[in-house]
């Protein structure tokens, strides 16, 4: 009788699982989308846009900045003598631990100028995203 139960629980609509990725998803593709533009033009206000106030990013070299403020200062201190020439990110997977919490993990890839030398690159990222009520935020993002 319970296994008919959860059936029916299931069948009648989707799961909290379900409903919290569906949410979480305009917000991670807006920002996924934004930050391959964003990067290559250098803007901080829209890179450290989705980070909530006291989020945290660890880069690829341990480094932690924490709030807000710290990410948009990372970004903004790019040296004008480095250009990223393109970016691509591709989310590979997201998954929902609790109602207001999503993870989300995938791949980054950019092509940097520095001088003449032209170097490709590319990472793994896992970012959680967390419902803070009123909108979806970055509270922790590790680039790898």
């Amino acid at each position: 009788m319970l296994t008919t139960a959860a059936l029916l629980l299931t069948a009648a609509g989707p799961s909290w699982q379900q409903r919290a990725l569906s949410s979480a998803a305009p917000s991670t593709d807006k920002a996924n989308h934004e930050w391959a533009r964003a990067i290559v033009s250098g803007d901080p206000d829209v890179l450290s846009a989705p980070y909530e106030e006291h989020g945290i990013f660890i880069g690829p070299d341990g480094s932690v900045s924490v709030g807000k403020a710290a990410v948009r200062a990372i970004y903004a201190s790019r040296p004008a003598s480095v250009r990223v020439l393109k970016a691509d990110i591709r989310s590979d997977g997201r998954a929902a631990p609790d109602p207001d919490d999503v993870y989300e993990w995938g791949t980054a890839e950019i092509t940097v100028q520095r001088g003449a030398a032209i170097k490709e690159a590319s990472g793994r990222y896992l970012t959680v995203w967390h419902h803070n009520g009123a909108r979806w935020v970055i509270t922790r993002n590790i680039a790898f």
